[in-house]
């Protein structure tokens, strides 16, 4: 399968320049979708990548297309960041990304799901490959987990984070956070900061907030209640991805005078949930993705390579089994060939036959031609693994005198 993946990540990237080009490749994505030779488009966000996956078989072409629509769309100079993979290198990495190899903070479990919700949004988008694709990696990444320590600490983004910040300022035991956001994050959040024994207050501009609170224990917050909330608490978690500031320096700035110690901010959206210029404000320290990065901790070099094994296994096994794909066509054409004389002949028995042996006449060829076609299937899907398909195609349009529509 023709597969190529564009984008760029944590890697190559600050969070403003991920936000940038998430942006970019929104706009391009109806029309990437319609370019020639393009068969399904799946697109992954996550708070640290932007990533396109591309099932084409105009490799070349759509690349340059590609870059063309999202430069139109304002990437401009981020194009640099973006390294193109193809085939195999594409397959590798998507299976890396799943399993949390490539994440900032390495096992972080949060990944999988996003992959999982990347797959679903575009269930009617996309081609038969990338579901097969995508598929794998989340199976590969649960393998993963279940088969190795890959992440086994349960450290992800928050914990890290909130590490950091006890690191700062102290323990959050017995004190006030509140939480910006009810989404599938704002959870996992929740998770931790129970675990660290802290007093959780939860806020929504959505709304939601009433129910996220009763199904989490937690004290939701009113529009009318949150100029104090902010006031009172030691820390801030924002993580409603929104697209917009859940959090500005005006807020703050309006409650600082009810503050007697420093209030620590963590922005988990990779379109920032908080105004970076609230790192100026005195008395604030704002933790963002880009920090966060800075502190994500190196994962145990045996538990790296025994995840890195499992996913060199899953590729090839995954590439094998496309390259037997490849003999669909010819194992098509060759047993519509021999449906149609099969067909022809129930016809003619019918036409002299009662309906009872017409039945089991039918029955009959259509079990034989089964048993007879079974093995030159199997030994197509062979042969194109191991060869040129083209070679599969030519050996049935001789022996069958059909022609096969690769």
């Amino acid at each position: 399968m023709p597969v190529l993946a564009i984008g760029v990540s944590h890697h190559q990237a600050s969070a403003d320049q991920l936000i940038r080009f998430a942006a970019c490749g929104k706009q391009a994505l109806d029309e990437l979708r319609a370019l020639p030779g393009v068969h399904g488009v799946i697109e992954l966000a996550t708070c640290n990548r932007y990533e396109l996956y591309i099932d084409t078989d105009q490799f070349h072409s759509t690349k340059r297309q590609a870059n063309r629509l999202l430069n139109e769309a304002g990437a401009g100079e981020l194009l640099g960041l973006v390294d193109p993979l193809a085939a195999r290198n594409a397959v590798e990495h998507l299976l890396r990304v799943a399993a949390g190899l490539e994440s900032m903070v390495v096992g972080e479990p949060e990944i999988v799901g996003q992959v999982r919700h990347a797959l679903n949004a575009s269930h009617d988008k996309i081609s038969p490959a990338l579901r097969r694709l995508f598929q794998l990696a989340l199976s590969t990444a649960k393998q993963i987990a279940a088969g190795t320590s890959l992440g086994s600490v349960g450290r992800n983004l928050a914990t890290v984070a909130l590490d950091l910040a006890e690191e700062r300022q102290g323990p959050l035991v017995d004190r006030k956070v509140l939480l910006l956001g009810t989404g599938s994050y704002a959870g996992a959040v929740t998770a931790d900061l129970t675990k660290r024994g802290a007093q959780i207050f939860v806020y929504s501009g959505s709304g939601r907030a009433q129910a996220f609170a009763r199904s989490h224990e937690v004290t939701a917050i009113t529009d009318q209640q949150l100029p104090a909330a902010i006031g009172s608490v030691a820390a801030v978690v924002s993580c409603s991805g929104l697209g917009r500031h859940a959090l500005t320096p005006e807020q703050v700035v309006a409650v600082s005078a009810e503050r007697s110690s420093q209030l620590t901010i963590i922005d988990l959206a990779l379109g920032r949930d908080v105004d970076p210029l609230l790192a100026d404000v005195p008395g604030v320290d704002l933790i963002d993705l880009d920090e966060i990065g800075r502190h994500a901790p190196a994962e145990h070099a045996e538990t790296m390579a025994a995840a890195n094994r499992v996913v060199t296994a899953a590729v090839e096994e995954y590439l094998e089994a496309e390259r037997g794909r490849l003999a669909d066509p010819a194992v098509r054409a060759m047993r519509e060939h021999v449906n149609a004389i099969i067909d022809n002949e129930i016809k003619s028995v019918a036409a002299r036959a009662t309906p009872e042996v017409s039945a089991a006449v039918a029955r009959s060829l259509r079990r034989v031609a089964g048993v007879l076609l079974h093995t030159p299937s199997l030994r197509a899907a062979e042969l194109a693994r191991g060869g040129d398909p083209a070679e599969v195609n030519r050996a049935i349009e001789t022996v069958f005198g059909v022609k096969v529509d690769a």
